[in-house]
């Protein structure tokens, strides 16, 4: 008796989103930052839907080529966009103090209170000093441990270090993108992670993180997609959030 065949199913790409949306694979460890907090603000559609006049909506910290190119895909930008974009933001210094009149101009729309004493607009700072009677080395003895105390009162954020990029962040917003589309199409989690998987084989090409979205279970893709919105909570409470070290 010969062996049955058993015919292959052909597998539909079509409802899957545009690749743009949550293929990044293209990303490289040197736009890492900038790509993953260009792509949750685009995923907050709350705040692009709030400009009148058919504005686009842009985080007010992007400068330059990000405010000309912002919303567009990440993925669709070519190399000398991006570096564009990527040249647009700076190295944040570990500490800045700005005089109190300065820090007020910059952090409100109203202006300065004509009942702030100039003297303290002047002279005083949003962290105060007392190098004049205390001297540098007592001055900078108490703020290390204040600093070292007030830290205590927040919760270490593991994305916040510079060594450790956020490419898990794009593969759980890949997830959260590929959902929507899953969910209209009445797709099955599993038949949605078998169709990644065979998109990304066919669709391969070098990469420079754990970027794709190829999930081996049910609870794994549910996680993600949870930790996606995790993220984009935060991203939205700290816009600095997934821009570690740069400003």
């Amino acid at each position: 008796m010969k062996p049955l065949k058993i015919k292959s199913q052909a597998i539909d790409f079509t409802w899957l989103p545009p690749a743009e949306e949550w293929d990044f694979r293209s990303v490289t460890q040197r736009e890492c930052r900038v790509a993953c907090h260009w792509e949750y603000s685009r995923q907050d559609r709350q705040a692009m839907a709030k400009l009148p006049n058919g504005q686009n909506y842009c985080p007010e910290n992007y400068r330059g080529a990000a405010r000309e190119l912002f919303p567009q895909r990440w993925t669709t930008l070519t190399k000398e966009q991006r570096v564009k974009v990527l040249g647009s933001f700076t190295e944040a210094p570990a500490l800045q103090v700005h005089k109190l009149g300065d820090f007020i101009k910059r952090v409100t729309i109203h202006g300065i209170s004509s009942e702030i004493p100039a003297a303290y607009l002047e002279q005083a700072y949003v962290i105060i000093p007392s190098f004049t009677r205390r001297g540098v080395v007592a001055v900078t003895k108490q703020f290390g441990k204040w600093a070292s105390l007030e830290s205590k009162r927040y919760r270490p954020s593991r994305r916040a270090q510079a060594a450790d990029l956020p490419f898990d962040a794009l593969k759980w917003l890949a997830v959260l993108r590929i959902d929507g589309a899953r969910r209209k199409a009445g797709v099955t989690i599993g038949k949605a992670r078998e169709t990644v998987k065979a998109f990304g084989l066919r669709r391969a090409f070098n990469h420079y993180g754990d970027v794709f979205p190829n999930y081996t279970s049910d609870g794994g893709w549910l996680k993600a997609g949870t930790d996606a919105l995790r993220c984009q909570a935060r991203s939205r409470a700290n816009r600095a959030y997934l821009l570690a070290e740069l400003a």
